[in-house]
């Protein structure tokens, strides 16, 4: 919404731009690269799944552990042990 506001175009107009040309919509794109940068932060740090999901810009610890195990396939804290 912010980016259609910015710039003068309707959010749903901009989210069927977006997902023609990236074959994906503007919330899976944006939850994928939650993700990628969370996956990140497990393996190169100590701190807390909890910090990190509201580091990347989830509120809720839960809905974070259930978008990153429909991309990994394990939850966070396996996924971290395995590296």
């Amino acid at each position: 919404k912010g980016l259609g506001n910015k710039y003068f175009i309707n959010p749903a107009y901009l989210g069927q731009i977006f997902k023609k040309k990236y074959n994906e919509s503007f919330k899976d794109y944006l939850n994928n690269y939650r993700v990628t940068v969370a996956s990140e932060m497990l393996i190169n740090s100590d701190r807390k799944v909890s910090d990190i999901a509201a580091d990347v810009g989830y509120r809720d610890v839960d809905y974070f552990v259930s978008k990153f195990y429909e991309v990994h396939g394990c939850t966070p804290t396996k996924y971290r042990r395995n590296y």
